[in-house]
């Protein structure tokens, strides 16, 4: 625990001191957001139902651009050496980094869900729905963003190669996610696809967070 809490905290630190670059996730979810208002016309009988969609897509786009520096870091200036010598395991620091790049990448995301909503004039009931689907899959996406991360620690430039890995098992929870967002307003968090995002959320720590681990265990070897 003592080792989970010094990655943390080291990591909340550099953002900290980074004058501002673990905010570029919002902004480019808020720009998008506002294009696609611009660019729909910007007629709310149109937006409403497009709403729950672009939201999502998004989200995905946005947690997109900051998989590629999760662990690359560490990796060039031996930070991830240090760690596996110290003991304290690699899983144990996949799972400190997925920690904070939640509270870094989606946290923001869903405190500026009610900004969201103004562009495209939701209800309470459609904002609470994308709030719990983003909420109740978030584990996945970051776990799989990670995984992609961890793979690709090694390529320069490889942006490209992280979005083919990584948008195939982004796309269930697209799907259950918009779903669940547009039923949450006659079924609550009740509805079949909130119960699959859990699914997919509990697998995703449960072999994301291993398969993180090796994969960097096998770069680092």
């Amino acid at each position: 625990m003592q080792g989970l809490s010094t990655v943390i905290k080291r990591d909340l630190l550099i953002a900290y001191r980074s004058g501002g670059t673990w905010l570029l996730s919002l902004i480019f979810f808020c720009l998008f957001l506002a294009l696609s208002a611009i660019a729909l016309g910007g007629d709310f009988a149109t937006l409403r139902p497009l709403a729950p969609a672009l939201i999502w897509l998004s989200l995905i786009l946005s947690l997109l651009l900051s998989f590629e520096q999760l662990f690359r870091t560490d990796k060039e200036d031996d930070t991830l050496s240090h760690l596996k010598l110290s003991g304290l395991g690699l899983s144990n620091y996949v799972f400190a980094k997925c920690c904070v790049h939640w509270v870094l990448s989606v946290l923001p995301l869903l405190l500026c869900l009610p900004l969201a909503a103004l562009f495209f004039d939701l209800g309470l009931a459609s904002t609470a729905g994308l709030f719990f689907s983003i909420l109740i899959a978030s584990p996945a996406l970051i776990c799989y963003g990670a995984f992609s991360g961890a793979c690709l620690v090694s390529y320069k430039g490889g942006g490209v190669l992280l979005v083919l890995l990584t948008v195939p098992v982004l796309l269930p929870l697209l799907i259950f996610g918009v779903s669940g967002s547009i039923r949450y307003a006659q079924l609550g968090l009740h509805a079949t696809e909130f119960q699959a995002l859990a699914g997919l959320s509990l697998i995703a720590i449960a072999v994301g967070i291993p398969a993180s681990a090796a994969a960097l265990n096998i770069t680092l070897e």
